[in-house]
């Protein structure tokens, strides 16, 4: 039997159908092809999943992926996958979760969770120490988020247990349903519709056991002399003061923030809903996920005659902007609301404003009347329609059914023309960075496997000035220019599978160089790192791969029309 040192050496498979459990040992040669995380997710669903099935099949399988720093002192190790073919894209789908769920899923014995099969009934799983337990879950099954973690909490008497759990929409089957853990959220490409499919409301893990480390004062050392240089970094500093919507400003500077479904690049309402304004007017405290010296979560506190008392997550930017500027919206304190619907029914902030945005443009343009959306008017800037939108969406309640399949869906449902007005790739509504303002941000989203992505390359930090030496990135591609763009893009997302492979949090800045010596001195595996590149580059290929069975071709490796055509 293999030592393991970062890793668990353990995968757990639950098969709901049959309420069964069984615990499996890692394979040495598949950590050794991709690592662990999205890696691993990626392996285990291209060799057990047919792309071809509905994603509601009892067949699809769901995997939750921690990585071998997941749990351990490395700055931002805090990260979860979760993977499975997804309802929205028809395609490959993943969504990453921060927190502190996967730490105490690495503690509770367990590099992995196999999801099978669809139980009769409502159900949870309680992880705790290297058993894993399957709970009726009837008298959760309905309710919002929150309430599921409280609930379980108080029946497991346990306050330090942490919970991955549904909202309604999961339930309901809104194809962009997220997965919530406190107030982290894997947001997208509907996986907590799958969860929703199999009947599973929630897993709860604890654990005590210790994560072993291969050399952990050669580790401490190491963090210690890097530690400076991440909380110098400058967007450290700004994620650490105001979260990702401190940097609405610069992005609105380059043109870089959605107006109006992607229709204007001035807008005056811009300066109430950014990070800045917010975190002045707004903020209850600074949080931070486990293993952060960053810290760019915050948690907003206000009273309004309309919403009563707000206590919550403060909006992040994705979310600032998906439901303020891409839909006029101007309201701040709306939009601290909206974030807290949002995470309690449990869907996607970004899905929801753009299938939103879609609606309410075609409505303006006469391709959705009132008798598709039962006598609601749509309007650009009303938070109060947006409000009531959004739990029609949660609730799966008249014209909220069809918002809740995607603007993709929602736009084929409705025909007329109004496809055109549908901001997505491959079925992932666009994310609130303009693919305009940034042309190799444009290739990422086109290319992304899961579809319209900022985060699986991050490609506009290099279009800003950034350098990465280490993966021979040493000028500056400006954001206009398309020579080396290929080479950029792919480079990048390559990087990215490897980040989110070993569990780390891309806003905490580590030089390349640096993750493959803690990965060394976690695990006593040595990779160089083009080594880890060829892992991330094999990640890529495995969903690639995936999607093309799936029946995902280069054709739909492109973007709106918008983009293309209008300035």
């Amino acid at each position: 039997m293999a030592e393991w040192y970062g890793y668990t050496g353990r995968i757990a498979r639950v098969n709901l159908s049959d309420s069964r459990v069984s615990i499996e040992d890692a394979k040495m040669e598949y950590i050794d092809l991709v690592l662990g995380g999205i890696g691993l997710a990626s392996l285990i669903l291209f060799m057990e999943v047919d792309p071809r099935i509905d994603a509601f099949d009892p067949s699809n399988k769901l995997v939750f992926s921690v990585g071998p720093l997941t749990g351990t002192m490395v700055p931002g190790s805090s990260r979860t996958t979760i993977a499975s073919r997804s309802p929205l894209t028809l395609g490959w789908g993943e969504s990453h979760l921060g927190g502190f769920w996967g730490t105490e899923l690495k503690k509770a014995g367990f590099d992995a969770i196999i999801i099978e099969g669809k139980a009769d009934t409502p159900t949870y799983l309680y992880v705790e120490d290297g058993r894993i337990e399957l709970r009726d879950a009837s008298r959760i099954w309905g309710l919002k988020t929150s309430n599921v973690e409280k609930s379980i909490i108080s029946e497991l008497g346990d306050p330090e247990i942490k919970v991955a759990c549904i909202g309604p929409a999961g339930e309901r089957l809104v194809r962009y349903a997220s997965i919530i853990s406190g107030e982290r959220v894997a947001g997208r490409t509907g996986l907590g519709a799958v969860m929703g499919s199999k009947k599973l409301k929630a897993i709860a893990v604890r654990g005590l056991l210790q994560i072993r480390i291969r050399w952990p004062d050669k580790l401490r050392s190491m963090i210690s002399r890097l530690y400076p240089s991440i909380m110098s970094f400058p967007t450290s500093q700004i994620l650490s003061s105001y979260g990702t919507n401190g940097e609405m400003e610069s992005f609105y500077q380059y043109g870089d923030v959605p107006i109006r479904n992607f229709t204007l690049g001035e807008w005056d309402g811009i300066h109430k809903i950014e990070g800045q304004y917010m975190v002045e007017n707004y903020l209850k405290r600074h949080r931070a996920c486990f293993g952060c010296p960053v810290g760019c979560w915050k948690e907003a506190r206000v009273e309004d005659p309309r919403y009563g008392l707000i206590e919550g997550r403060m909006p992040e930017y994705e979310s600032a902007a998906s439901l303020g500027s891409l839909l006029l919206n101007s309201d701040p304190v709306s939009l601290i609301y909206m974030e807290k619907l949002c995470n309690e029914y449990g869907f996607d902030v970004i899905s929801s404003g753009v299938t939103i945005a879609w609606a309410i443009e075609c409505f303006t343009k006469g391709l959705i009347t009132v008798e598709d959306t039962g006598g609601l008017q749509l309007r650009w800037g009303d938070p109060e329609l947006i409000v009531n939108l959004l739990e029609m969406i949660g609730e799966r309640r008249g014209f909220g059914y069809i918002l809740g399949e995607g603007c993709r869906l929602a736009s084929r449902i409705i025909g007329r023309g109004s496809e055109k007005y549908a901001m997505h790739v491959k079925g992932l509504e666009v994310p609130m960075h303009d693919p305009r303002a940034f042309k190799g941000m444009g290739l990422q989203y086109a290319t992304s496997n899961r579809g319209a992505c900022h985060l699986q390359g991050l490609v506009m930090r290099i279009e800003q000035g950034e350098r990465m030496p280490d993966l021979k990135i040493y000028r500056r591609f400006y954001r206009f220019e398309i020579e080396g763009k290929g080479w950029l893009v792919a480079t990048m997302q390559d990087w990215h599978h490897v980040i989110e492979s070993l569990g780390l949090c891309k806003f905490v800045q580590i030089p390349p160089g640096h993750i493959a010596g803690f990965y060394l001195l976690v695990t006593g595996i040595e990779k160089r790192l083009p080594e880890l590149q060829k892992c991330g580059e094999r990640i890529s290929n495995i969903q690639r791969i995936f999607n093309i069975i799936a029946g995902v071709t280069s054709g739909d490796d492109t973007l709106p029309d918008r983009f293309l055509s209008e300035p």
